[in-house]
């Protein structure tokens, strides 16, 4: 059986009739890479694709039963599919109670990354054992720069933070990283690329040294953020240059060609640190009063809908304004307008030119580019940058919780339904099983407690871990729904939903309001 289909492709359409197998073709009027989508199985009449945004937006008629009013999967399936990867850590004192963690993969491999550490040795002004990093990596054309970004930036920010001391052992490669100068959480998805060990050691220990050499300036804590990500940007990219009379490594290479936008908490006591270069989201729930929520947006999204962004690269390029955004996307092909990775759209023209043609593999990490591996009207790069826009925010005892999450969760659930998603989740763990009233309690105080344990029992769900319980709804909730999205066949299923990594942080009330006070 074949099914017919109407690609939207910047402009222009395509009609495919006959479709067997899947193919990556290039639109004739645009040039733009565009996905022949094929092997659908049971969709047996026309579908809308948007290629320029790569998403669903209807698909009327199933061959066989309904998926949404017949599911193939239990309840209790579905259950175990989606608590498949979750986590949940306790911490005893400090601004952190805790955290949650989850992913929902839909790329195979799974593109996004996220990655979660309190650091060791740094002290601050709110003393020993009040700083965490948590970050959230959204890879794109693959996977490799994402995992890079994952395995060394808190690296690359701990640097920024310490003392000579430290690092001349990190220079002079004396310490093991993830045992003395932080402690990694490893659970759920977690991954490690053993081939880059060398040499991502080998531009660390010079970034310490270079920093070692440096110390003692007045550089602030946003200095030092925006140092990291841009020293490791620029370490990603430099390490897939050809060295003189040597072979290019096909590793490097991938994570350079590849992209990745991130988004890194930095919790230093009662300071709140969000750095974000790209498109992830973290988002502040606040209890502004009672039953009442707020959600604070603590980053901005750094593509074409941001006005301030667009103006931001027109800036560095004054003469290309026609050029360079199409679509709204760089060049017709990226969303994000900050980066780490994707030199295509940063290094020279004649270097790409040098790795056209050095590397002539069909396996290469350039090879699905074809002749258009630099962009058309490409004059002035770099057109893309991995620097993060910082924004500080003082925690008080109102700020209950944090939601870092790849843009797969934003693309379903606004923020202010999330935090509100959270709050109910928070407010369902705290139902009294044991019911006993204060002496003296009024029979109208009663009545209100009794209502507040209602209303909280209606809040209790499946899901102990609150990430699980933000990836169940953004798929359905309905059960229908969460079985027909977790059945999609792989060769698909990208086209409905993107990976989700959602990571909330809950901070410690009792601490923020002793810290205030001195």
């Amino acid at each position: 059986m074949y099914t017919r289909l109407k690609l939207v492709c910047s402009g222009c359409e395509f009609k495919w009739s006959k479709i067997s197998r899947p193919t990556l073709s290039r639109c004739q009027k645009t040039r733009v890479w565009c996905y022949d989508i094929k092997n659908i199985g049971q969709i047996s009449t026309r579908g809308t694709l948007n290629i320029g945004q790569i998403r669903w937006y209807t698909l009327r008629s199933f061959r066989g039963p309904d998926p949404v009013k017949f599911p193939r999967l239990t309840p209790q399936h579905v259950t175990a599919i989606l608590q498949a990867n979750e986590t949940s850590v306790e911490e005893t004192y400090g601004p952190v109670k805790g955290f949650e963690t989850n992913q929902l993969q839909s790329n195979n491999p799974i593109e996004d990354r996220r990655g979660e550490a309190r650091l060791l040795t740094s002290h601050s002004k709110w003393g020993v054992g009040g700083r965490y990093l948590f970050g959230m990596f959204d890879g794109h054309a693959g996977n490799s720069c994402a995992q890079s970004v994952r395995e060394r930036l808190f690296h690359y920010i701990a640097v920024t933070l310490s003392s000579p001391e430290i690092l001349h052992q990190i220079k002079d490669d004396k310490m093991n990283l993830d045992e003395e100068l932080m402690h990694q959480y490893r659970s759920g998805l977690d991954y490690y690329n053993e081939n880059l060990g060398a040499v991502q050691q080998r531009s660390l220990a010079k970034f310490a040294s270079e920093t070692l050499a440096v110390h003692g300036e007045e550089d602030t804590l946003v200095d030092n953020l925006t140092n990291a990500f841009v020293r490791l940007d620029q370490d990603i990219c430099t390490e897939a240059l050809p060295e003189q009379n040597s072979n290019l490594n096909f590793h490097c290479l991938q994570s350079a060609f590849s992209g990745a936008v991130g988004c890194v908490a930095f919790v230093d006591g009662l300071d709140l640190y969000i750095a974000n270069a790209g498109d992830a989201q973290a988002v502040l729930g606040v209890n502004t009063h009672g039953d009442e929520w707020e959600a604070v947006a603590l980053s901005n999204l750094h593509n074409a809908d941001n006005e301030s962004e667009v103006n931001r690269l027109f800036r560095h390029h004054p003469n290309e304004s026609g050029n360079i955004l199409k679509n709204g996307r760089l060049f017709g092909d990226l969303a994000p307008l900050r980066a780490f990775g994707d030199v295509r759209y940063k290094w020279a023209s004649k270097d790409l030119k040098h790795i056209a043609n050095t590397v002539r593999s069909p396996q290469s990490a350039i090879s699905i580019y074809g002749n258009r591996l630099i962009p058309r009207n490409y004059h002035t790069p770099p057109y893309l940058t991995a620097e993060p826009e910082i924004i500080h925010h003082r925690l008080t005892p109102r700020d209950k919780f944090l939601v870092l999450a790849s843009d797969g969760l934003w693309d379903t659930l606004s923020p202010e339904k999330v935090v509100q998603l959270v709050a109910g989740h928070l407010d369902g763990r705290q139902v009294w099983v044991n019911f006993h009233p204060p002496q003296g309690t009024t029979l109208k105080d009663i009545n209100e407690m009794l209502k507040r344990r209602k209303s909280s029992l209606a809040n209790i769900t499946v899901d102990a871990n609150v990430a699980t319980h933000l990836i169940r709804n953004s798929l359905g909730p309905d059960h229908g729904q969460l079985s027909a999205q977790l059945t999609l066949p792989d060769s698909i299923v990208r086209f409905y939903r993107d990976d989700i990594s959602v990571t909330v942080i809950y901070f410690d009330t009792d601490y923020i309001i002793d810290k205030a006070s001195v």
